[in-house]
């Protein structure tokens, strides 16, 4: 025990140096909000990501363990990006475009990261360790885990919203065949009776059950549907 607590602080460590503001770690056990994904599903609210509701996806979002069967914990990590309130839109004048995007391309910031945490894992375990990387490239519920190892709450924004730093944040997932110590669950909801979020989306694509109908997202309108947005949507 005290062995798995030295090392998961080691990477821990690793972690924050490499540029990440949150850290985790939780085991690989089925989500608790499968469920709602499932019902998701069947309402329809994913649109046209039909690979979304793929069997194979499904069993992997159920379950880590068909990703990797080694798997024995998972590390949760997460990174923020500038909110619009402390940066400015390099692309103000041309159009409106989210702060994620201001920067370069974050899937190959955080892979770079994300490699260079698995070589220090490797190297402080001395051999190789199963593992599997992402960040919001593959079939895991990635809010659900990070609530579970300890970094923050499902907001009513369905975001992660971690204490003091908000939900400006890309969120990366290492799966490890490995024992590191877990952290306890964020059990507190500190969104309370606001709707702040739910009375400012422009498309009332956000719901009063924190999910939210894709088809009315601007993000998915803009980069997901492959025919014209919808008159009453533009």
């Amino acid at each position: 025990m005290v062995d798995d607590l030295l090392f998961t602080e080691a990477i821990k460590r690793q972690a924050y140096s490499l540029g990440f503001q949150l850290v985790g770690v939780t085991g690989p056990d089925p989500p608790l909000h499968f469920s709602v994904f499932e019902r998701w599903l069947e309402a329809g609210r994913h649109g046209e990501m039909a690979y979304l509701a793929s069997e194979r996806a499904r069993q992997r979002r159920a379950d880590p363990r068909h990703i990797l069967p080694e798997c024995r914990s998972i590390l949760v990590l997460g990174t923020r990006y500038p909110a619009p309130e402390n940066g400015e839109d390099p692309l103000v004048g041309k159009g409106r475009v989210a702060s994620y995007a201001w920067a370069d391309d974050y899937h190959d910031i955080l892979a770079q990261r994300l490699r260079q945490l698995v070589a220090f894992i490797e190297t402080q375990a001395g051999n190789p360790v199963p593992n599997r990387w992402y960040t919001d490239t593959g079939p895991v519920l990635e809010r659900d885990l990070a609530q579970r190892a300890g970094l923050g709450w499902i907001g009513k924004n369905t975001c992660l919203i971690a204490p003091q730093l908000g939900s400006y944040f890309f969120l990366a997932e290492v799966l490890l065949g490995i024992d590191l110590e877990p952290d306890p669950p964020f059990i507190p909801d500190y969104c309370g009776s606001c709707t702040r979020c739910l009375d400012a989306c422009p498309t009332a694509c956000i719901l009063p059950d924190r999910t939210l109908d894709a088809k009315r997202c601007i993000s998915y309108l803009t980069s997901e549907l492959n025919e014209a947005i919808p008159a009453d949507l533009r």
